[in-house]
């Protein structure tokens, strides 16, 4: 009996530990200089110098997350609770990721296709810096870079020195996919718009 009973009380410590392991999370930051905009709410404007920043992305067992970047506001009209238009394939819409580790520390802008940010610690690159930061069962802090943007239909590289247009962002975490890898069912939705300034 008495065995029994610290099978019980084992597994009742140890169900909220693996419930707690199993939690998906996803946390974005938006840095610049000294400066720190953590988005927890679902839309976000912010005010940017024309200068270099940087996306601080916590991941707690989820891989990545996905995100359409434009100077037009076409995605960016989806509200809190809205249909993402063609969510169960943004895996197939994603686009081709030419910033390996954040090499180019760019930011791809698309109207048709999604960016996918992602961290695998077996994979030979990843959308993220090379180094993370492991936060043990809270998951991993990535960062990615940005100096520049490319320009995915003209193939071109833009200065955000020479950024007029505010930028449009539209982040989307999957929290369950099918066993094709199809998207089912959103973790979280997030968006930015993020405006220019020229003050120091």
């Amino acid at each position: 009996m008495s065995n029994i009973f610290k099978k019980i009380v084992f597994l009742s410590f140890l169900i909220p530990v693996l419930t707690q392991a199993q939690d998906q999370d996803v946390i974005i930051r938006v840095v610049q200089d000294d400066e720190s905009s953590r988005l927890d709410n679902f839309e976000t404007n912010l005010l940017l110098k024309r200068s270099g920043f940087k996306f601080q992305i916590l991941l707690n067992n989820v891989e990545g997350v996905y995100v359409f970047a434009s100077i037009r506001d076409s995605v960016y009209r989806f509200t809190e609770t809205s249909p993402i238009r063609d969510f169960e394939y943004l895996n197939l819409l994603e686009l081709r990721d030419g910033d390996k580790n954040n090499s180019n520390k760019e930011l791809n802008l698309s109207e048709t296709g999604w960016s996918y940010w992602f961290y695998k610690d077996s994979a030979e690159w990843h959308s993220f810096n090379r180094k993370s930061v492991g936060m043990a069962e809270r998951g991993n802090v990535c960062t990615k870079v940005i100096k520049q943007f490319f320009d995915v239909p003209t193939n071109k590289v833009l200065k955000m020195r020479n950024m007029d247009a505010p930028l449009y962002l539209y982040f989307v975490a999957v929290k369950e996919y099918d066993k094709d890898g199809k998207p089912l069912t959103e973790l979280m939705r997030r968006k930015v718009r993020i405006q220019w300034t020229d003050d120091d």
